[in-house]
């Protein structure tokens, strides 16, 4: 496994995982999603021999998983990709669903593939140091797909709003695991 995170989530999970084959750490943020980062990303799978029997993993947020997400489905026309997010926004969404994509100078995610990950690890533990406005994004997500699709879902969330809020671990698991 080939590990993809930024200069806050690697230092902070990276251990979690065990041993690999190498790290890459991106900027925080859109600064992640460019050409140059994924050309960069590409460098560092070289140099630690990733081959098409590799696996990228994407350890951290939305960008991260997105960037990561890119150059694991154009590396080699496509290794495997492992997804841990780290952000409730990411384990709720952006990491489903295969959607990668990096932006331009003309806009955001002009460039992307559909790269499906053989793997989503979602640990709701990695949500503890996140900033409210980091998970208010999430938990409206959450509200989206219970209004639009899922009435008893929508019900089952403000039942257990203030737990959520609370970032509490047993209702996190179970709401991740409904919108995934």
């Amino acid at each position: 496994i080939f590990l993809v995170a930024d200069t806050l989530t690697g230092p902070l999970f990276a251990g979690r995982l065990g041993k690999t084959s190498g790290l890459h750490l991106l900027p925080r943020g859109e600064e992640a999603k460019t050409p140059e980062q994924v050309r960069r990303i590409y460098s560092a799978l070289a140099a630690s021999g990733v081959d098409r029997s590799g696996t990228v993993a994407a350890l951290g947020g939305g960008t991260v998983g997105d960037t990561a997400g890119f150059a694991a489905a154009t590396w080699l026309r496509g290794v495997r990709l492992v997804q841990c997010p780290t952000t409730l926004l990411a384990q709720v969404d952006s990491a489903m669903g295969g959607k990668t994509g990096i932006n331009l100078p003309e806009g955001k995610n002009l460039v992307g593939a559909f790269h499906q990950p053989v793997l989503v690890l979602s640990d709701v533990s990695c949500l503890s140091p996140l900033a409210g406005k980091d998970s208010r994004q999430g938990l409206a997500e959450m509200v989206k797909y219970g209004r639009g699709e899922d009435p008893a879902f929508f019900a089952w969330l403000e039942k257990h709003a203030r737990e959520l809020a609370e970032r509490q671990s047993r209702p996190l698991v179970e709401a991740i695991g409904r919108c995934a």
